[in-house]
């Protein structure tokens, strides 16, 4: 009897101790806000490989640990140099600091239904580029796009009709590329099309601001085109062509 109450002694202290290695096991890195000098050093190239490794923890459900309060103060000290700025649209499913898992200061984001581009866009990435220090562009949609399917369907009222004439050019590209399996209420169409939009919108950049086109002509900034896949969490990258890149 002496044995067994010793025995279970033992055990209730050791539980704390296996509970206490167990979460020191899973602990992650704390999140940094980006400084100026890790803005200044890095490559295009490097801070998509930032997201894509971000993506990766977010799907391995292995997110870094965040102090907001921490981070703010910081950045409100030191000022803000994030890496990115990334357009996706403002479904409530689709949030870019989180599918990337970015803190603070990391990335600037900018967020309309079916991620179109427009004068204030192109405004917001001018700043964030030219005079903000962001090495990369990223124009993300994403599957089963509401916006996207009403574009498809059509037949909007009020300024919902400057977004969805956005998006149509996709629309009619993607209709006459499936001929008799166009289908609006289609998944593979939908997602199609909003693949379609996001290279549409990715030249739209090129087109609508010099600055940038001279930015991404030097090599300063490059500009990549992004699908969210609700379903898994998966964001894939893309090249202006539509090249997947790994």
């Amino acid at each position: 009897m002496l044995k067994m109450i010793r025995l279970i002694m033992c055990i209730t202290l050791l539980l704390p101790l296996v509970g206490f290695a167990s979460q020191a096991s899973m602990q992650v890195i704390p999140s940094k806000a980006t400084t100026a000098a890790k803005q200044e050093s890095i490559t295009p190239q490097r801070a998509l490989e930032l997201l894509q490794q971000g993506n990766q923890r977010f799907l391995s459900d292995q997110l870094r640990s965040y102090n907001y309060a921490k981070e703010m103060k910081m950045t409100v000290k030191k000022g803000q140099h994030p890496l990115a700025v990334i357009l996706s649209c403002i479904d409530s499913r689709s949030i870019a600091d989180i599918l990337f898992d970015q803190g603070l200061g990391n990335v600037f984001v900018a967020r309309v239904a079916g991620n179109v581009i427009n004068k204030d866009m192109l405004g917001s990435m001018e700043f964030a580029t030219k005079h903000a220090g962001a090495h990369l562009i990223v124009v993300m949609g994403h599957t089963e796009c509401g916006a996207i399917q009403g574009a498809c369907v059509g037949g909007a009222v009020g300024n919902l009709k400057d977004i969805f004439a956005s998006i149509q050019p996709a629309v009619t590209f993607v209709k006459k590329a499936e001929g008799q399996d166009f289908n609006c209420e289609s998944s593979t169409t939908v997602n199609a099309i909003a693949k379609q939009n996001v290279l549409n919108q990715m030249q739209n950049v090129l087109n609508g601001s010099s600055v940038i086109k001279a930015l991404v002509a030097n090599k300063d900034v490059e500009i990549v085109g992004a699908m969210h896949n609700l379903k898994t969490g998966k964001v894939e990258f893309f090249n202006i062509d539509g090249k997947v890149i790994s």
